[in-house]
């Protein structure tokens, strides 16, 4: 992988979170980029030195871990950082998902909120399961397969509050690549739903 093929990539997976009609999945993680800009790019040595430390899928989802933390994005801090470690914990949760899922739902079964309200804006506060989200309690990776399960979004999306459409739409951009590092079953988790709230 070259660098210039390293910065594509990046610039591919910016324009995918970032904005609402690209898809790296139908462009296949490419974008027009003319090398003469890269060229000119005076940070250009941390794309050279990406293309020397990852293979292009290792890059992705090297990308893809940062991103989905909340990490900042910029090349530089990228790969001067401990952004090493946030994709190991990416790879560890996408090998461990059935256990998280499992351990995730625990902690809304320990709240006493029933599975159904957890999903519902109650007295003005939030739902719980996105303030579990939110204080690292439950993954991405499970919010987006309840999503898959019982399409909680078409509720929040009438709560019309900002925070929570920018995590629908994050939510709705890491989908493909969930499917595509995981082999979900969405029957398996279903199952676990039901066993735990029986």
């Amino acid at each position: 992988m070259s660098a210039y093929e390293t910065y594509s990539t990046y610039l591919a997976m910016q324009a995918h979170f970032n904005r609402g009609n690209y898809d790296f999945f139908k462009y296949n993680g490419k974008m027009k980029v003319k090398e003469e800009t890269f060229l000119a790019r005076k940070d250009r040595y941390f794309f050279e030195k990406a293309s020397r430390k990852f293979k292009k899928e290792e890059f992705k989802q090297f990308l893809l871990a940062n991103y989905t933390s909340g990490s900042e994005y910029w090349i530089g801090n990228l790969m001067s950082g401990d952004n090493l470690t946030t994709l190991k914990n990416w790879k560890g949760r996408i090998d461990s998902l059935t256990y998280n899922f499992k351990n995730d739902l625990q902690h809304v079964i320990d709240s006493d909120e029933g599975f159904d309200a957890a999903l519902h804006m109650i007295d003005g506060k939030h739902p719980l399961f996105y303030r579990l989200f939110l204080g690292r309690k439950i993954t991405l990776e499970t919010m987006v397969i309840i999503e898959d399960l019982v399409s909680y979004s078409e509720l929040w999306l009438t709560y019309n509050d900002e925070m929570i459409n920018n995590f629908l739409f994050l939510m709705k951009k890491y989908r493909p690549f969930l499917y595509d590092a995981a082999d979900i079953n969405n029957e398996k988790f279903r199952k676990i739903i039901l066993d735990l709230y029986n």
